[in-house]
């Protein structure tokens, strides 16, 4: 690990030898210990892939290479590898990637982690769909940090991506398309109304189950994926007629900012759609509620939320609509007929983590679900922290529910104590289930920057 570490280190270091602007390098490990057979929740949820329920260590070595050529261009340029134990372990890429921004578009080619969103607090991620639960995809990003005015009151944002998974999965190399657009209303400097739709579509590869064998992916086929339309070229799984071409899932936000003296506060809507019937709303009221609240004044309270999150509507049981026989309902969030791997990628979902996947190939265990969440972040004299708890109810699924509900507690605290030796962090969690033992959860984590 360390010599992969070093020749990284020494190509990133000469590329840039000569350059104005500095580089960064950071290292990070982490130990952990539990009462239980693996880690507490919050211990390995949401924490870019890079631990699972079984981690007991975790190293990273990071380094960054930024250069401003002037007010309209920048570059980045970074990489990490990182070792850690469990049931995923070794030593991996975690990133290697170059962003480079060109006024307010920036586009990153490589392996990229999502920015983190809501301070880390929200129990997804700050984005129901992609919520830095699972690893960093390949692929290229195109986004818009700043949006557009189209006028004074009205402005528009917009992302594009494409993305490349892996083989080892139930439909081989398989692709991600994604786009999204936001338009909001401005009433005033510190009141924004915005409205938006994020558009993921799993599509192309070859499925070891020869019922399907290789899906479309020729230019008309992306075509129907742009557009989220079927196809005739589609297999004959029904499911792909019906609604359109590959795995497409999504999420409409509405949110409403208020930008205040004294706080900032962010009201919030993130649903969840597999298919026409979450599209129309069918399932509605599922996804995320939230309220994220910046007090301006406090003294130890940088931020703090409050989430509830329902995945259990799924526009009804499956089966036959009122509207001419077709199928509809049980829509199975982040799982497919032909792409059974579902929204994962290297074994951990890509969006909301209280969705739990099956073994390989089979149905996910768990994808209905009430949660209440709480979160905070801040600072205490010399401590930094950051606390979360988690109520937590799980049905099962509607093929296959729970013979009794599980109800669940997942509580996390984080200290951190910044030095000029670096950062040394006290790793605290509790969980609790109806069904399990109580758990418990201690560790620590050490974070240098050169």
């Amino acid at each position: 690990m360390m010599k992969k570490i070093l020749i990284l280190h020494i190509f990133l270091g000469s590329l840039f030898l000569n350059a104005q602007d500095s580089i960064v390098t950071s290292i990070e490990t982490r130990g952990m210990i539990s009462s239980g057979d693996t880690q507490p929740f919050w211990f390995y949820a949401n924490q870019k892939g890079r631990l699972d329920a079984e981690t007991n260590f975790m190293a990273l070595a990071e380094l960054k290479y930024a250069n401003q050529f002037n007010e309209s261009n920048s570059l980045e340029i970074g990489g990490g590898l990182m070792y850690n134990d469990g049931i995923y372990n070794g030593a991996k890429i975690d990133q290697l990637y170059a962003t480079y921004r060109w006024k307010i578009i920036e586009a990153s080619a490589g392996l990229k982690h999502r920015d983190e969103k809501l301070k880390g607090i929200s129990s997804v991620g700050g984005d129901i769909i992609w919520s830095n639960n699972a690893r960093a995809l390949p692929g290229l990003y195109i986004e818009m940090k700043e949006p557009v005015k189209i006028f004074k009151w009205f402005e528009a944002k917009a992302t594009f991506g494409h993305y490349f998974l892996e083989e080892d999965r139930v439909v081989q190399n398989a692709m991600v398309h994604h786009k999204s657009l936001e338009l909001a209303l401005v009433f005033s400097p510190g009141d924004r109304l915005s409205g938006s739709m994020k558009h993921y579509v799993q599509y192309g590869g070859t499925s070891i189950n020869p019922r399907f064998g290789k899906q479309p992916s020729g230019f008309r086929d992306y075509i129907d994926v742009f557009f989220g339309q079927g196809s005739s070229n589609a297999s004959s799984f029904d499911g792909e007629q019906v609604n359109s071409l590959g795995n497409g899932l999504g999420s409409y936000e509405l949110a409403y900012d208020l930008t205040r003296e004294n706080y900032y506060l962010r009201l919030y809507h993130q649903s969840l759609f597999e298919d026409t019937s979450g599209i129309e709303l069918s399932n509605f009221p599922d996804g995320v509620w939230g309220a994220y609240l910046e007090p301006k004044n406090s003294n130890f309270i940088d931020a703090v939320i409050y989430e509830y999150v329902q995945t259990v509507s799924q526009s009804g049981r499956f089966g036959n609509s009122s509207n001419g026989g077709t199928f509809s309902g049980g829509d199975s969030y982040f799982w497919n007929g032909i792409y059974n791997t579902g929204w994962q990628y290297q074994n951990r979902i890509i969006g909301l983590p209280f969705i739990l996947p099956g073994e390989f190939g089979q149905r996910f265990k768990n994808d209905r679900s009430f949660v209440h969440h709480l979160g905070m972040t801040g600072s205490v004299g010399a401590f930094n922290y950051k606390a979360k708890g988690t109520y937590v109810k799980n049905l099962g699924t509607y093929v296959n529910p729970y013979p009794k509900k599980e109800q669940a507690i997942y509580s996390f605290l984080e200290l951190e104590y910044p030095t000029q030796f670096g950062s040394f962090t006290g790793l605290f969690a509790v969980d609790y289930s109806n069904l399990s033992k109580e758990n418990l959860g201690l560790g620590l984590k050490y974070n240098y920057r050169f």
